[in-house]
């Protein structure tokens, strides 16, 4: 019988990322996958709104899918207001088990004070309970509060982030230094530990949902009792594999969306 694991995250019609990419990694990953839906997130090629979902609807799916003794892991995604971070706290506060904390600001750039209110509450309400958070590299800044530049930089986010009480954080470094390697950063609050593979050179993007999808099979790996580094290098493997074999959506978009089938895809095809 597979294990049940749960998502609490936005959810993406496009099935970029958010509720549709973790339940399919979960699934990818031979978990039964649960959800709490946050928000609704519309996307079209030139804009994107986000639409929290009542406070009372939030509750009333914690309460449903908590009920259940059995979850193995958690992944958190999108929260859009500090409202839903507390409820969603206040709730993830008495269980035990791995908790993946995805600190996703997706919020317009003119949205200055709800990004800070976001970011504060995370720090002080969510980022306890977090097994490991998972930033890319604007979230760091925006945690930490830095410019993030370099490796170097990484680890002082990292630093700085460890601060606010989760036991692990990975700066997701990307593709966004120079170089031939992406690299992200793991700080387990005693030792750094780098991570670099080769940058995907392909004639489309397939990014949409990498951020989701890896946050997403780490809570898969930890749900199985994976220790972190081998969860975090098993997540980017996975993510790597959907991103080379991504999912046009069609000319108008510039950037695609990360397949969470293609590792799977790629095994049978070599049987």
């Amino acid at each position: 019988m597979p294990h049940k694991i749960l998502t609490i995250a936005g959810s993406d019609s496009l099935a970029g990322g958010g509720i549709q990419a973790d339940l399919a990694t979960f699934a990818n990953y031979g978990h039964f996958g649960l959800s709490v839906i946050t928000a609704i997130v519309t996307i079209t090629p030139t804009d994107f709104e986000i639409y929290p979902v009542d406070l009372k609807i939030i509750e009333a799916q914690l309460k449903s899918v908590l009920s259940l003794d059995d979850i193995v892991a958690v992944k958190v995604g999108l929260l859009p207001t500090p409202e839903i971070i507390n409820l969603v706290t206040s709730y993830l506060a008495q269980i035990n088990v791995p908790i993946v904390v995805d600190p996703v600001m997706v919020f317009k750039e003119t949205d200055q004070i709800n990004i800070k209110s976001i970011a504060d509450t995370l720090k002080t309400q969510l980022l306890p309970l977090a097994t490991i958070v998972t930033p890319n590299l604007n979230e760091a800044q925006i945690l930490a509060n830095q410019r993030i530049d370099s490796v170097d930089d990484m680890k002082q986010a990292a630093t700085t982030i460890a601060q606010y009480g989760c036991k692990n954080i990975v700066v997701k470094g990307g593709s966004k230094f120079p170089g031939n390697k992406a690299i992200d950063l793991l700080f387990d609050r005693e030792a750094f530990y780098i991570f670099q593979q080769d940058k995907i050179q392909t004639s489309e993007l397939y990014h949409n949902g990498a951020g989701c999808t890896l946050s997403a099979g780490l809570a898969a790996n930890l749900g199985y009792s994976l220790d972190m580094i081998h969860a975090l290098k098993d997540a980017k493997d996975f993510v790597w594999q959907g991103i080379q074999n991504g999912v046009t959506l069609n000319s108008k978009f510039s950037d695609g969306n990360v397949w969470q089938g293609a590792r799977r895809n790629n095994h049978e095809t070599k049987i």
